[in-house]
């Protein structure tokens, strides 16, 4: 009795009997349940059209948020490059003043 209504469903009975035959993994089993879950999205126990555009527009999203953070890292990138290439400038600059001086 997975739910603890007291009485076990046809679904609970069914998982239970594969199990219990080794006809399946129990965690082939939560691994599907699991997956059920994640595409439920609105909970309501069916995976609708209604559930798969919410997976959708949650996964635009996020690659819509990585793009955006990839941007940013270059644009870092290119500011932390130009600083590097002014301080090594600077650098082989006064070597080659102390060197011209001694």
């Amino acid at each position: 009795d997975e739910e603890g209504d007291g009485g076990v469903s046809e679904l609970e009975y069914i998982k239970f009997m594969l199990v219990a035959m080794h006809k399946v993994d129990g965690a082939l089993i939560d691994e599907l349940c699991k997956q059920f879950k994640e595409l439920d999205q609105t909970g309501d126990g069916n995976i609708t059209k209604q559930d798969l555009k919410i997976m959708v527009t949650k996964k635009m999203k996020k690659v819509s948020h990585k793009l955006k953070l990839h941007r940013y890292k270059n644009r870092l990138l290119k500011r932390s490059s130009s600083v590097i290439d002014g301080v090594v400038d600077q650098m082989v600059l006064s070597r080659s003043t102390s060197d011209a001086q001694e």
